[in-house]
């Protein structure tokens, strides 16, 4: 998290919550904005741009106030960051607003500051109304009319209200599924299986997000028939390869624009600090705090040398303690608003209320060659989206794979060999079912691991509503084989008509 003050005749001063090294690249990315900027202009009669850097090693509104109040006494013309924090975020957007210094933001939009009237905070993120608009867009193209939202912060609900609000004057449905205090996800993710709903809407982090799909592998989650929608804007920091499959339909956002000519450049700078500073790389792509660094300090010089055109522009000394304003702020805000250039993030553009527009959230999915776009959604114009994603036969999906069978001894569909004594694993049954499961795995390429149920029967229902037996290992996708190369969600069930009866037989009054 970075707070980076400009002043038009070179210094730069930022203050750094992210950590000197293995961090996020904000203090990088500051450093090749600057650089660049150098190299590329005349700035023989200014002086060259630098950058003062100051830490904020915690995330107070009292010692935000002390800081920015310093910092207003030596003079500067705005500030940009930091990426988190929303404490010292709001004091510097008061303080900012006060003095009518410009503030540019790049930490998500606080859904319940109070803007100044007459001054704006100028937003570099999408905003929350965007992100639920894109999902709203995603949902109707997956035709998803009945999906869930897991959320893993409380204000999740009002990060994305529009979303909500959509839901509640459609006839389509969404369920809300809140992370308790453990964090762990198994709870509310056993609930959205037992309520078939195959839509699932992810608002967290790249770490829970993370969590959140491996828990999903575990209960067998993730497969063909979910879909699972990524809200966050850094989905391409989620380690995917770790937990799933080309074959799972996962998708999120990216404002990363790959094309610009500065990119490639700017991941490697990244990877060479965390190869130098870090025992491996703490992220799995580019964080977007530090590109929106890097953009941001590309429009606020484009700003200022836009402004300097028409009037000499000089960061003046400003009192906490006084009622004076600095003289260009609403001008070089007016400046920046009309900033239009090509960054890291895509097209930078700002609306008469400070927000990003014009732009475009680059629609990602998971891919055998890792992430592939399958669409864009713009800003002005909605989804757009390929004509025809790839369909999946779902057979396809047991090409390779290994599927841990459950069954029970019965004349003639499972049986042990006369000399099964003799023999190991699977060899050591017959019958119709074991020939069939032979004639299934042969045709659709899947291998599979046969073995008895623990308890030796098919199934009864408690009640404390769980079962036992074959449907109990089932409902709980527990596989006990022994053998490590086992997935616990590839669980099958063998059985014949008399199974299904004994089982209806079993059920309660109420049909459950």
């Amino acid at each position: 998290q970075v707070l980076v003050l400009i002043n038009p005749y070179a210094a730069f001063t930022a203050i750094l919550d992210d950590p000197m090294e293995c961090s996020r690249g904000e203090r990088l990315a500051i450093t090749l904005a600057k650089n660049n900027i150098n190299r590329s202009t005349n700035r023989s009669t200014t002086g060259k741009l630098e950058v003062d850097i100051f830490e904020l090693l915690k995330d107070s509104e009292y010692e935000m106030v002390e800081t920015m109040c310093q910092i207003m006494l030596k003079g500067v013309v705005a500030v940009l960051g930091p990426s988190a924090s929303p404490a010292s975020n709001s004091i510097i957007s008061d303080i900012c607003g006060e003095k009518e210094v410009p503030y540019v933001k790049v930490a998500p939009e606080d859904i319940l500051k109070v803007q100044f009237p007459r001054f704006t905070t100028l937003d570099l993120r999408p905003t929350n109304t965007d992100i639920s608009l894109a999902v709203a867009g995603l949902l109707t193209f997956f035709n998803g009319t009945t999906a869930c939202l897991i959320c893993a912060q409380a204000d999740c609900l009002l990060n994305l209200e529009q979303l909500l609000s959509q839901f509640l004057i459609s006839k389509e449905t969404l369920s809300v599924h809140m992370l308790d205090d453990c964090n762990d996800p198994t709870p509310l993710l056993k609930e959205i299986r037992d309520d078939k709903t195959a839509t699932i809407i992810v608002d967290a982090n790249a770490t829970m997000s993370h969590i959140i799909l491996e828990r999903a592998s575990e209960l067998g989650m993730l497969s063909v028939y979910y879909t699972y929608i990524f809200t966050s804007l850094e989905f391409s920091l989620l380690r995917l390869d770790d937990v799933v499959d080309h074959r799972v339909n996962i998708v999120g956002f990216s404002v990363f624009n790959k094309t610009h000519p500065f990119f490639q450049d700017f991941t490697l700078s990244l990877n060479r600090s965390w190869q130098e500073n870090c025992d491996h790389a703490p992220f799995a792509g580019t964080p977007l705090s530090s590109a929106l660094l890097f953009d941001a300090v590309y429009a606020v010089v484009a700003a200022v040398q836009e402004l300097n055109r028409s009037q000499n522009v000089g960061a003046t000394q400003l009192s906490c303690k006084s009622s004076k304003i600095w003289e260009h702020g609403t001008s070089l805000m007016n400046y920046l608003r009309m900033v239009e250039l090509e960054g890291l993030t895509g097209h930078i553009e700002f609306n008469s209320r400070g927000q990003r527009s014009n732009y475009e959230l680059r629609i990602m999915q998971n891919s055998r060659d890792g992430l592939r776009q399958i669409g864009l959604w713009h800003s002005e114009d909605g989804l757009s989206m390929e004509r025809k994603l790839p369909s999946i036969n779902v057979t396809d999906t047991l090409f390779n794979t290994t599927l841990a069978i459950t069954t029970i001894l019965e004349n003639p569909y499972v049986m042990l060999r006369p000399n099964h004594q003799e023999l190991e694993g699977n060899d050591r049954y017959e019958g119709f079912c074991v020939d069939l499961l032979k004639e299934l795995a042969d045709t659709l390429k899947f291998k599979y691991r046969i073995r008895l149920v623990g308890d030796g029967q098919y199934g009864v229902a408690g009640a404390n509503g769980t079962w036992t037996g074959m449907v109990g290992e089932l409902i709980s996708r527990v596989c006990r084989t022994g053998e490590k190369n086992t997935s616990p969600h590839k669980t099958g069930y063998f059985g014949n008509m008399r199974d299904n009866n004994q089982i209806n037989n079993n059920r309660g009054h109420d049909g459950s």
